[in-house]
């Protein structure tokens, strides 16, 4: 795919590690990437979800393994959407024709486990400080919408209420069937306003009950497979300006690009699920049932 070499390694780090802790293997190279780069390892974050939490999704009832092919497909995908959102103008440093080794100063294991707890009260504060300000400000933008929401009796209505209703459409695009393409919608909306392990939580009710078909749960969990959402977002640029200050204008940049990469991604990849799915497909595309469907919403 011609991408550098910090770009692939984090393409397949966050597989397992997760995008907070990918980036901690090449730490001593982001201050020399190039602004096309940071966004695609942020992308590429966006899009996955770390391994050490497969056993929390399969206690909501999630299918592991869809989980795992998600990530998996989402690995190169990230890497194509990033380049796609933000094509490379710059000479890298990191190439695999250039890249140089760059070594600490440690000289012990034991010294160099100290420089690592001590990096690390900076890294994990500045993270919290961050991810903090994001959740308030979510909450706030929640709670205006409710009370305005509540002058005219309208309740329930919240950021991901709306984004709920928003993806609809999407949620038709990627194959789910017209009579579940609300709740699947606004799964896509609890994932992406809050986090996707609300989502995955509401997921799981929703398969308990069966309220779902086989197809769009399968649907559901690839496109709910991805950090993608205002608290990934902050923690993602609390990390990465920390381990790189002199990146911090790039980063903060770049990052709700990169956001939106990585959900097209896990869209993406979903959609690919769908159509690979035996379950017959023509009542996801009934005339019909959509145009009763949308003269209901």
């Amino acid at each position: 795919m011609g991408t550098t070499v910090i770009e692939s390694v984090n393409s397949v780090t966050t597989i397992f590690l997760g995008m907070s802790e990918a980036p901690l293997l090449y730490a001593k190279y982001i201050a020399v990437l190039t602004p096309s780069e940071i966004h695609t390892i942020m992308a590429a974050g966006f899009a996955t979800v770390a391994g050490t939490l497969l056993a929390a999704y399969t206690a909501l009832g999630i299918d592991p393994k869809n989980v795992i092919t998600a990530s998996a497909m989402a690995a190169p995908a990230a890497l194509t959407f990033g380049k796609l959102f933000y094509p490379e103008n710059r000479k890298s440093k990191t190439s695999s024709g250039n890249i140089e080794m760059l070594k600490g100063h440690e000289k012990t294991i034991i010294d160099a486990a100290c420089t690592g707890a001590f990096s690390a009260i900076g890294i994990v504060a500045s993270i919290i400080a961050t991810v903090v300000a994001s959740v308030s400000l979510v909450a706030f933008v929640n709670q205006t919408c409710t009370w305005l929401g509540g002058l005219v009796g309208a309740e329930n209505f919240t950021v991901d209420y709306i984004l709920g209703k928003v993806f609809i459409p999407l949620a038709w695009l990627m194959g789910v069937k017209t009579d579940e393409c609300s709740s699947v919608a606004s799964l896509i909306g609890l994932k992406s306003f809050i986090n996707e392990f609300v989502a995955y939580q509401k997921l799981g009710e929703l398969k308990k009950e069966g309220l779902l078909s086989a197809r769009s749960e399968t649907i559901a969990t690839f496109a709910l497979c991805g950090f993608a959402n205002p608290g990934s977002l902050a923690s993602s640029i609390a990390l990465l300006t920390k381990l790189a200050p002199n990146q911090s204008e790039v980063i903060t940049r770049v990052a709700f690009r990169a956001l939106i990469a990585g959900s097209i991604t896990s869209f993406t990849s979903a959609t690919i699920a769908g159509l690979l799915m035996d379950e017959p497909m023509e009542d996801s595309f009934n005339g019909n049932s959509t145009e009763t469907y949308i003269y209901d919403i």
